[in-house]
């Protein structure tokens, strides 16, 4: 059971996702999401997603990967990382534990409202356990043939409504729902 909107944060998943479901290939590799890198970030509604989004709430291999692309591009954010491990302190990122409803709860009474949950593992826990308000995926024109898979096991039934479907020259197609 989900508690009132007006008492949590509103949650937001924006995934780029292969055809055949993955999040990451082998070994977390997100080189394949170059396929559409011609997509500006302001026609993806990244942008307008980011302007919105007060907190980031990471999974600890994700927060790794982006550390490893170089430049944190969340400076302008507060980020939390669901992990057990001791964090780097060079970015401002800060690492929190504790089942996901608990850390949703801590962070809407820090102050959060609209936190962007990325991640296999947060999103997976969020979706098991209705938290999701908001999901975008973009469907990528790859095969990867293995990788993490974003939907890995079984899910509750929950609803939801299309908000905006799109396509683009690079082939991505992508579809932002809202639960119902």
């Amino acid at each position: 059971m989900t508690t009132p909107a007006a008492s949590r944060v509103h949650t937001a998943v924006f995934l780029g996702i292969s055809l055949d479901g993955c999040i990451a290939g082998p070994q977390g590799d997100l080189s394949w999401l170059s396929a559409c890198a011609a997509e500006s970030p302001a026609d993806t509604g990244y942008e307008a997603l980011m302007q919105r989004t007060d907190t980031l709430l990471l999974g600890r291999r994700t927060h790794d990967a982006v550390l490893a692309l170089g430049d944190w591009p969340f400076k302008d954010h507060r980020v939390r990382v669901l992990t057990h491990r001791p964090l780097p302190s060079d970015h401002g990122a800060q690492a929190c534990r504790g089942s996901l409803p608990d850390v949703l709860a801590r962070l809407h009474a820090e102050g959060s409202r609209h936190v962007y949950l990325d991640g296999g593992e947060v999103v997976g826990q969020a979706l098991d356990s209705g938290l999701v308000d908001e999901l975008t995926l973009s469907w990528i024109p790859v095969v990867l043939g293995s990788g993490t898979r974003l939907f890995s096991g079984p899910l509750p039934r929950s609803d939801w409504r299309l908000v905006q479907g799109r396509t683009f020259a690079s082939g991505m197609v992508q579809a932002r729902y809202e639960r119902r």
